[in-house]
């Protein structure tokens, strides 16, 4: 049963009578909150709070130095009792050129998550396209690592973001976007999807 206290707050009541507050004494690894979304600028309300995703209708071109990923930015604070955060975010990927290297980097506030980096690339004239699905999962407690990307504690907004670069100028790579539609070379705009998950 799913309770509503006189604060706000929700009780769950267990099969065995036990009742425990969001987060606070839930089961190791229930979800206590999740949202996943379009980038449309939407405000998302859950337990710990209302969460604003960018807001993102056109392609984003690469360069040669790192550029955060439009839509990927957002500014999170978990509920009390969260052992892991989950970081999802969803883009379109395709070739500018014929040949295409980029490479990506996940970030907790200023601080690049450095396990967390990956490329894309294909060469030898091999197009490439698709969406690719970025997870990372950020785990509370102990000792703190931007290896990883482990935090000691979390009581705060921290922003959560992706940032890219292409290889060079030859091997260029834009996203949010197709590179042919229907049988045709007609370009189409795909927006990313950005989620967070908090489990205890």
């Amino acid at each position: 049963d799913n309770l509503q206290n006189s604060d706000g707050t929700r009780t769950l009541a267990s099969d065995s009578g036990t009742a425990w507050s969001w987060g606070t004494g839930a089961p190791s690894g229930m979800v206590i909150e999740q949202f996943y979304t379009p980038c449309d600028g939407s405000a998302i309300t859950v337990q710990s709070g209302t969460y604003t995703v960018g807001n993102v209708s056109a392609a984003q071109e690469g360069t040669t130095s790192h550029a955060d990923i439009t839509g990927s930015t957002i500014s999170y604070t978990p509920p009390t009792g969260t052992q892991t955060v989950i970081y999802n975010f969803d883009f379109q990927f395709c070739f500018t050129d014929s040949n295409v290297i980029s490479h990506f980097s996940f970030f907790i506030d200023s601080d690049e998550v450095t396990y967390a980096r990956f490329e894309i690339g294909c060469w030898d004239s091999d197009r490439i396209a698709g969406i690719y699905n970025f997870r990372w999962g950020i785990n509370i407690g102990g000792s703190a690592s931007t290896n990883t990307g482990r935090l000691a504690s979390w009581t705060s907004a921290k922003t959560l973001k992706m940032t890219f670069r292409e290889y060079s100028s030859s091997y260029e790579m834009k996203l949010h976007t197709t590179e042919h539609w229907d049988g045709g070379a007609t370009n189409q705009f795909h927006i990313p999807r950005i989620g967070i998950t908090a489990l205890a």
